[in-house]
């Protein structure tokens, strides 16, 4: 099995003797409490989601940020905590977490401390020096307990030059625990739950005493073979990337800890998967800013034209992927290269790019050489110019030697992206940041001409199929004979135009028709 890449959202609780709990997602004002203080340059400190196209691509709590935009005046800014009268063993720590926006343009930044008023001038205790803001979410713990008995405020302090973004999230006003947590059990899945997506959200509720969590997940009872371990920060949400299999029970421990040490006995609970409309073929996606999805408008390969989402005018929140598999798009063998084009929604003065995947040789993924297009950055197809809120993108889609017919599973792509490609474009199964995934069929056919028409042009269909395979003409098929991928023979048949797979596992199949002069007709079918 795939080790699963996990991001994870997280929604904080109170803990338990904290002062305050701050994840800045009540909305796009300064919290209650807050103080922002703006140094004289133009940008000052706002609360948001994280824009798309930067190393950062979410909240590390939530949905919601306080961020910084850079300027070509120096900052001068303070972002300042309510005020917290320090108390030991009650709330004489401090702990946040901060990112700068993108790799190449890290923020300074450092953390001053008042123990009169929240004004610029009062900041004179330096808790944490200047330094480089790290492009990932980074958790800092600062020690109050030399103000025990003070009420003091804490500024995170903004000191850079024409960057990009500074970004803080999660700010939390605790102490240390003596004790280990309280155990917790997952609220969703709920235990026994069925039908389960196969990019379920994994959520809980708060342990006492708990600064992170452990998951582990397995597919038998006590197993860690998907997840062992993964740390997750207090009354998280965490997304599992790639996809859980589907039609699969699994088992899943939440496990609270601390400084001190993980909670014990805690209660194992399970769930089963549905089905994954998109199996073999990696997806469904997920978008890190589903609010600032643009959408996919129309897509148009070899002269077929479809639309989609044709109401959008702006961008906002629609589906991160759509599937047109249903009706393949027929291209004949007779060219070497598909002309296609891509239209979606953009917005001025940012570039708009897209990428292109077939899976020519139909083993359920796009990894092969000469399935992919215009995902390198020698290669990448972008525009900045945006007509009416609409960005196109046009190319042309080679077609590798000895592409065999049949149907091939097909992925557009479209999503924001900077001077140079942007990793959501890069792989056919990458998350989506600012943009929109779109899946069809190319029913890749003979080019034969009236007086040829014959026996040549047998295909089966669907590909992938779900229990039922069609064969286009049985006339002059002797016998039929589905083989695995190690060459064993799981099915011999009679010639029938439709033929019940039902009993086969998912997965890659080959599909002989022995025909009555002795040839031997030979497809590749993915049974899902």
């Amino acid at each position: 099995m795939k080790k699963l890449l996990l991001s994870s959202f997280l929604a904080l609780g109170i803990f338990a003797n904290a002062q305050f709990v701050q994840n800045f997602d009540a909305g796009i004002t300064i919290p209650a409490g807050w103080t922002v203080i703006n140094g004289g340059d133009v940008n000052g400190f706002e609360f948001g989601t994280v824009p798309g196209g930067g190393s950062v691509t979410a909240a590390q709590s939530g949905s919601n940020v306080a961020r910084i935009q850079y300027d070509a005046a120096a900052h001068d800014d303070y972002l300042v905590t309510p005020a917290i009268t320090v108390q030991a063993g009650v709330n004489d720590r401090l702990s946040y977490y901060v990112a700068s926006y993108s790799s190449s343009y890290t923020e300074n930044y450092n953390v001053m401390l008042s123990t009169t008023t929240p004004t610029a001038a009062a900041f004179t205790t330096t808790l944490k020096a200047t330094s480089k803001a790290p492009a990932a979410w980074t958790k800092v713990t600062l020690d109050l307990t030399p103000y025990v008995g003070q009420t003091v405020y804490v500024g995170f302090h903004a000191v850079d030059t024409d960057q990009w973004y500074l970004m803080f999230d999660s700010v939390v006003n605790d102490t240390t625990p003596t004790t280990v947590p309280s155990c917790t059990t997952a609220t969703s899945p709920a235990n026994g739950a069925t039908d389960v997506n196969v990019r379920t959200t994994f959520t809980w509720a708060d342990a006492a005493g708990a600064s992170g969590y452990k998951l582990y997940l397995g597919t038998a009872p006590g197993a860690t073979d998907v997840i062992n371990g993964a740390v997750a920060a207090s009354g998280v949400t965490l997304t599992n990337n790639p996809p859980l299999l589907a039609n699969t029970t699994y088992y899943l421990k939440i496990v609270a800890t601390n400084d001190i040490g993980d909670a014990t006995g805690c209660t194992e609970t399970s769930f089963t998967t549905g089905a994954n409309p998109y199996a073999p073929y990696c997806g469904p996606f997920t978008s890190s800013a589903p609010t600032q999805i643009a959408p996919i408008t129309s897509f148009t390969l070899n002269g077929v034209t479809n639309s989609s989402d044709v109401t959008a005018t702006t961008v906002g929140s629609f589906a991160t992927n759509q599937s047109f598999t249903s009706t393949a798009i027929e291209v004949k063998n007779n060219i070497t290269t598909i002309p296609f084009s891509v239209t979606g929604i953009g917005v001025a003065n940012n570039g708009w790019g897209a990428a292109v995947f077939i899976d020519w040789n139909e083993d359920g993924d796009f990894l092969d050489a000469g399935e992919s297009y215009f995902n390198t950055t020698a290669t990448i197809l972008r525009t900045t110019t945006v007509t009416n809120g609409k960005a196109t993108l046009s190319g042309n889609l080679a077609i590798p030697t000895g592409a065999i017919l049949g149907q091939k599973r097909l992925r557009v792509k479209y999503n924001y992206t900077g001077a140079t490609i942007n990793s959501p474009l890069t792989t056919a199964c990458t998350d989506l940041t600012n943009g929109q995934v779109e899946d069809y069929t190319i029913n890749y056919k003979s080019f034969l001409a009236v007086s040829e028409l014959n026996k040549a042009d047998i295909s089966v269909y669907p590909n992938p199929f779900k229990d039922i395979l069609k064969i286009s003409d049985v006339k002059g098929v002797k016998s039929i004979t589905v083989n695995d991928m190690s060459g064993r023979a799981v099915k011999s048949l009679e010639p029938a135009a439709e033929i019940n797979l039902s009993n086969l596992k998912e997965g890659l199949y080959i599909v002989n028709l022995k025909m009555e002069d002795g040839s031997v007709k030979t497809f590749k079918a993915i049974k899902k």
